[in-house]
């Protein structure tokens, strides 16, 4: 059931970013703070500024945990790895993904708040990684990459925007991307550079395995749908 359209619905979400703009700024004074919150806003958000759908509580979760992410890259941006106040708030972030989940299952969501959701999920992941470059290499936007990866290839492959179906696999391997990323940039694995080097392996490897599952079943029922 879809909820009802708040009348505030466009309130919240621009209050919110505008305060984690300048909170950002705060943090960070400087011009390429404000472009890349701009940036991070646009990609993950401009979909759902456009929608027809209502805006539920679990978007106003995710606004809030878009909010976090761009003040947790003012912060991490301070110091090479993530500081203890960017882990804190990164760990903030992830923790409210469970949060707008439960909001999305018992109280309602909309196709367009699916959306938003799995795009800010995406790109926290890929900013994690392009915060770990300083650390542990180039290598670490990989787990990132892969997602926007596979939506290119989708777009020139029919094939694969077939509708998935549910895994539990899937879900604890994308949840446990965040952590495992925010990991291997705080403050112990910069103390233990195995850790580090080691949370972004397992990272990767996890998911290298979760999409390669997703993609052999999609060929495969692009086998069968041939062979009919």
């Amino acid at each position: 059931m879809t909820p009802p359209r708040s009348r505030y619905w466009a309130i919240y979400p621009l209050v919110l970013l505008w305060l984690s703009v300048t909170a950002a700024l705060y943090i960070r004074p400087a011009a390429s703070t404000l472009i890349g919150a701009v940036i991070i806003i646009a990609v993950a958000s401009s979909r759902s500024f456009m929608r027809r759908d209502p805006w539920t509580l679990a978007d106003h979760i995710t606004i809030t945990r878009l909010g976090l992410i761009i003040i947790f890259c003012a912060t991490a941006l301070t110091a090479p790895g993530f500081n203890w106040p960017a882990t804190a708030v990164g760990a903030v972030a992830l923790a409210l993904d469970g949060i707008d989940g439960v909001a999305a299952r018992h109280i309602g969501t909309t196709a367009a708040g699916a959306v938003f959701d799995e795009s800010v999920d995406a790109l926290f992941i890929l900013l994690l990684g392009l915060g770990l470059i300083p650390l542990w290499g180039l290598w670490t936007i990989l787990p990132g990459g892969l997602y926007y990866l596979y939506r290119a290839i989708a777009l020139l492959r029919p094939a694969w925007r077939r509708q998935l179906p549910p895994s539990g696999f899937r879900k604890v391997v994308a949840a446990a991307q965040g952590i495992l990323l925010l990991s291997a940039g705080s403050p112990v694995a910069q103390e233990y550079w195995w850790f580090g080097i080691g949370c972004v392996g397992f990272a990767l490897a996890a998911l290298t395995l979760s999409f390669g599952r997703d993609v052999l079943w999609l060929e495969q029922k692009q086998r069968q749908s041939l062979s009919r």
